[in-house]
């Protein structure tokens, strides 16, 4: 007797149905990715200037002088230095927070020329020649300023991450206007982040400086 043969299956299989999708699949995104690449613009970035218009690559350095707290800097600083590193890392002066470090939350706040400004997003470079006053700048001889005084009194602060930054664009706005609104105030504070919520402490303490 003869055994019989069974049929060939024919079609595909499983097995190779899965090889050939995941295959597909694989080759689809790599078009795609290419596609995608290709069509994006290379737009150059800003080219780093010295304040004197002279072009800088990023790692070069340039000696500038400021003026901060009332006392002359003149220290070299790399192009793509922020004020914020500047003013804590080579001047030495730690009251200006690291906090959010892309200008979100306003806890580093510094008074450039007497205008409150997000050190960390602002470059030293282009600061040369310019008046800075940081939260150490406002005691004289010892004694505290009346605005720091005044957030004392009014305990209008907790974990005093924000404080330098309240304090400092109340400062400006009292500059300004001695005897400010409340809304004023609110306004002067509102790019401040509190995270313990001090809020209305804070405009009490600014008012009744």
């Amino acid at each position: 007797m003869t055994e019989e043969k069974k049929p060939e299956k024919k079609g595909v299989s499983r097995r190779g149905f899965i090889q050939g999708a995941v295959a597909g699949l694989v080759v689809g995104a790599a078009a795609t990715y290419g596609a995608t690449t290709m069509m994006q613009p290379t737009t150059p970035g800003p080219t780093p200037t010295t304040p004197t218009g002279e072009v800088v690559g990023p790692a070069e350095s340039q000696t500038i002088t400021m003026t901060i707290n009332g006392v002359t800097v003149n220290k070299s600083v790399k192009a793509r230095w922020t004020l914020q590193k500047y003013i804590r890392d080579i001047v030495g002066l730690r009251g200006t927070p690291e906090a959010c470090d892309n200008g979100g939350c306003g806890n580093c706040t510094v008074l450039v020329n007497g205008k409150p400004i997000l050190s960390c997003s602002m470059l030293a470079m282009d600061c040369a020649g310019a008046d800075i006053t940081t939260i150490e700048g406002l005691a004289s001889g010892g004694t505290l300023s009346s605005i720091q005084q005044s957030f004392i009194n009014n305990t209008a602060f907790q974990c005093g991450g924000c404080t330098p930054g309240f304090i400092l664009c109340g400062k400006a706005l009292k500059d300004k206007k001695s005897s400010p609104s409340e809304d004023e105030v609110r306004e002067a504070v509102s790019g401040v982040l509190c995270r313990c919520g001090t809020y209305e402490r804070v405009v009490k303490a600014i008012m009744e400086a």
